[in-house]
C-alpha cells in the first residue's frame, strides 16, 4: 500500500546529504517524505551521552544504537533490524601473523562473518575498517567536523598525472556549492592559512572569499610541532602547519556554543558546538512540507516499463531485538533519492529487481570501494605539549596533498592528533598498564619496572604528556576488484541480507608507494622532534608494528624492502556507485542523477571517482546543493 499523500520526492536516509536536500527542495514548495533505517535523538544528546561515559572503549559507534561495549550484550547481526559496521570488531580481526595462518579458510571467515555485519570473502586481506550509523543525523554523529575543500588536481588525476580516474566536474564548477555547504555546516577556519597552501595546492577559494566563522587556534601541541618542523622538506616541498577547516562553532552560532575543547568529537560532541546532521534535518522539518519516518528500513525499488522508479518499498518495524513487529510499506514519489551512505545505498539497489539488482549496466554498481588508509605516526616529543585540550585535531600539514610526486605514488594529508596515542596504541590504557605490571607492550617500559605511588604519577605525566600522533590519511586507488555486494547466507534481524565485502590493498603498487612514504615522512619528523631520547633506551622505535588481535596489518615487499604495516580506516566510505562522463563507464551522472534510472538520483561519497586527498563531509555536502538545483529541474518536467 503506497504511502499517503503522494510526495513530490522520496529520500531514503536522514544523514546530512538527505537533510540537505530535504531543506532545499522544501524551500522550492515540494513535498518531501524522509525514509530513516535507524532511531532518532529523543532526549537531545543525554541517552547517547550518557553510553558514551559509560563505555569502556571509547570507540565511533560506543554512543549509538545497537550498543557493545566489549561483548556485554553481544553484538549479533543476525538479531538487529538495523545493524551497522561496529569498530569494535577490529578486535576480533587477527594479527598479520595470525591472519596468514588462516591461508583463506573459509571456515575461519565464516566465523568471523558470524559476528560482522560486514561479511568477507576468503580473498579479503584486510577488513574494512571504516563505519557508519543507522540513526537520524547519520555519521554526523561521530565525525571529526574536518571540513576541507578538494584541490583542482583532485578532480583532474588522469589528465594531469597519469593516474586514476578525472571527475566529470572541476574545481570551479563546485566553488558557489562549497560555499554555500561552509554556510550551512558554519565551518571555522582562515582563508589565509588556506591561501598560503596555494604554491602547493592551488587556488581553492574565489576572490574575496571568507569561511563563515573565524579559526579554532592551534593547542600548545600544534604550536610546538609547527615550529619544530620548520624548514623541512618531504619530496622537495615543504612540511606546513596550519590550522585546519572545521565544522565547529568557534562562536555561538544559530543556537548552538561555541566549541569548549571537549576533545570527545569522536565519538560524540556533547554540547553539539560541532555540526551534525539534525540541525539540518530540523530546519526542513520546521518548513511543515518535509516528513521524516524512522525505523523505515527501504527493501528494495520498484522500476516501471519506461525505466523511473515507481516506488520504494520499506519496512516499518517497532519492539526489541528478536522480537520485531514490521509492516511492509510502500511510498512513491515523482523523484527518489538514495542519501543511505555508500554501502547502504549500494545494498537497496542490489536487493531490487528479485535481487538482481538495477543501476549497473556499467557493471561498476558496488565496485571501487575506498577508504583513506590510516597510517599512524606516533611516538614522544621532547617537549610536552599537554594533548587533550581542544578539538580532537584541529590542524594539519596539508602541503603534500598534491605535488609531482602523484605521478608515482598517492597523497596523503597529515591529520594531527590531539588525544595523544589513544587511537594508535590504545593509551593511556596499554601504557599504564606495562608500568604497574612491569610489561612494555606500549614499547614505553623497556625496562620492565613495576611501578606504583609517586613513580608511577611521574612516569605517566613524563609519557602522557608529550605523547604526539600523527595521522596519514592515504589515497587509496580505486580497484574494480574492491566490491560489495550481497551475503547468500547472513541476514540480519529483518530477514534482509548483509553486505558481503572484497577487499585487498596490496594489489596497488601506487597506493603502496604512498604508506612507504607515509613512513619515511614520518622518519623525518621524529627525527627532528628527538622521539622517545629522553626514555633509557632510546633505540626503541616509535611508530612499532603490532602483531596482535584488533591491530590489522598487511605485509609487502617494495623495492627489494620487506614492510609489515598496521592500517586503520578513516571513516570515509566512497566509490561504490562513481560518477562519470557516460553511462558506460559510471553509475551516476556529474548531477548525481543516475544514467539507467532518469528519477533515481544518488547521493553521498559513493558518487567519488576517487578518494581524493581531502576528508569527504564538505564535497558530499557541496555535492548535495549541485544535485539540488538538478532534482528541482526534474520536478518542472515530470
Amino acid at each position: 500500500m503506497a504511502a499517503s499523500p503522494q510526495y513530490d520526492v522520496v529520500i531514503v536516509g536522514a544523514g546530512i546529504a538527505g537533510a540537505i536536500m530535504a531543506k532545499e527542495l522544501a524551500g522550492k514548495g515540494a513535498r518531501v517524505l524522509i525514509l530513516e533505517s535507524g532511531p532518532r535523538d529523543r532526549e537531545d544528546r543525554k541517552s547517547f551521552h550518557d553510553s558514551y561515559l559509560t563505555a569502556m572503549a571509547k570507540l565511533p559507534n560506543s554512543p549509538y544504537p545497537p550498543y557493545w561495549h566489549g561483548n556485554d550484550p553481544k553484538h549479533e547481526p543476525n538479531k538487529e533490524a538495523v545493524p551497522r559496521p561496529m569498530t569494535a570488531m577490529t578486535f576480533a580481526w587477527p594479527g598479520l601473523e595470525e591472519f596468514k595462518k588462516w591461508n583463506g579458510s573459509q571456515a575461519k571467515f565464516d566465523a568471523f562473518n558470524k559476528q560482522s555485519y560486514l561479511t568477507y570473502t576468503a580473498t579479503t586481506e584486510l577488513p574494512f575498517l571504516s563505519t557508519y550509523e543507522r540513526l537520524a543525523g547519520g555519521t554526523t554523529w561521530h565525525w571529526l567536523g574536518t571540513a576541507l575543500r578538494f584541490t583542482e588536481s583532485d578532480f583532474r588525476m588522469r589528465s594531469k598525472y597519469g593516474q586514476l580516474v578525472d571527475w566529470p566536474i572541476t574545481l570551479p564548477e563546485l566553488y558557489d556549492d562549497y560555499a554555500s555547504a561552509e554556510e550551512m555546516i558554519g565551518v571555522s577556519a582562515d582563508v589565509g592559512d588556506q591561501r598560503a597552501l596555494e604554491p602547493y595546492l592551488g587556488a581553492q577559494f574565489p576572490e574575496g572569499y571568507e569561511y563563515p566563522m573565524k579559526r579554532i587556534p592551534m593547542s600548545v601541541s600544534d604550536n610546538l610541532l609547527g615550529d619544530t618542523i620548520k624548514g623541512l622538506q618531504f619530496d622537495r616541498q615543504d612540511l606546513e602547519m596550519t590550522c585546519t577547516p572545521q565544522g565547529r562553532n568557534s562562536e555561538y552560532r544559530d543556537g548552538r556554543p561555541a566549541c569548549q575543547g571537549n576533545s570527545s568529537c569522536i565519538p560524540i560532541c556533547p554540547i553539539q558546538a560541532k555540526y551534525d546532521a539534525t540541525v539540518t534535518l530540523r530546519d526542513a522539518e520546521s518548513t511543515n512540507l518535509v516528513t521524516t519516518l524512522t525505523k523505515a528500513v527501504v527493501t528494495d525499488l520498484e522500476v516501471g516499463p519506461n525505466g523511473l522508479i515507481t516506488g520504494v518499498n520499506f519496512l516499518q518495524y517497532s519492539g526489541d531485538v528478536g522480537n520485531y513487529q514490521a509492516q511492509r510499506k510502500t511510498a512513491s514519489g515523482k523523484i527518489v533519492i538514495l542519501a543511505a551512505h555508500a554501502v547502504e545505498t549500494v545494498k537497496i539497489l542490489l536487493m531490487s529487481n528479485g535481487r538482481r539488482g538495477i543501476a549497473n549496466a556499467s557493471g561498476q554498481l558496488g565496485c571501487n570501494l575506498m577508504d583513506h588508509l590510516c597510517y599512524l605516526g606516533y611516538g614522544l616529543s621532547n617537549q610536552q605539549g599537554f594533548p587533550y585540550r581542544g578539538p580532537r585535531s584541529g590542524s594539519g600539514i596539508e602541503s603534500l596533498r598534491d605535488g609531482p610526486f602523484r605521478k608515482r605514488r598517492s597523497a596523503w594529508r597529515v591529520d594531527v592528533g590531539n588525544v595523544g596515542w589513544q587511537w594508535a596504541d590504545d593509551d593511556p590504557t596499554r601504557s599504564t598498564h606495562d608500568f604497574i605490571s612491569g610489561e612494555n607492550k606500549s614499547c614505553l617500559n623497556p625496562g620492565q619496572e613495576k611501578l606504583f605511588g609517586k613513580a608511577l604519577a611521574e612516569r605517566l605525566n613524563m609519557a602522557n604528556t608529550r605523547m604526539l600522533r600523527l595521522c596519514y590519511l592515504v589515497e587509496q586507488e580505486p580497484q574494480q576488484s574492491n566490491r560489495i555486494t550481497l551475503s547468500k547466507n547472513l541476514f540480519d534481524g529483518l530477514r534482509l541480507p548483509r553486505p558481503e565485502i572484497n577487499y585487498s590493498v596490496t594489489g596497488s603498487e601506487y597506493t603502496l608507494r604512498g604508506i612507504v612514504a607515509a613512513q619515511q615522512a614520518t622518519d623525518l619528523i621524529f627525527d627532528k622532534i628527538g622521539a622517545n631520547r629522553h626514555f633509557p633506551d632510546h633505540r626503541q622505535n616509535y611508530s612499532h608494528f603490532i602483531n596482535d588481535s584488533g591491530y590489522p596489518g598487511i605485509e609487502f615487499t617494495m623495492d627489494g624492502k620487506n614492510y609489515k604495516v598496521n592500517l586503520y580506516g578513516a571513516g570515509h566510505i566512497a566509490g561504490t556507485y562513481r560518477m562519470g562522463f557516460t553511462g558506460h563507464d559510471s553509475v551516476v551522472d556529474s548531477n548525481s542523477r543516475c544514467w539507467e534510472h532518469k528519477n533515481l538520483y544518488l547521493l553521498g561519497s559513493g558518487t567519488f571517482p576517487t578518494i581524493t586527498t581531502g576528508n569527504p563531509t564538505l564535497t558530499i555536502a557541496a555535492l548535495t546543493f549541485r544535485a539540488s538545483r538538478s532534482v528541482l529541474n526534474d520536478l518542472q518536467h515530470l
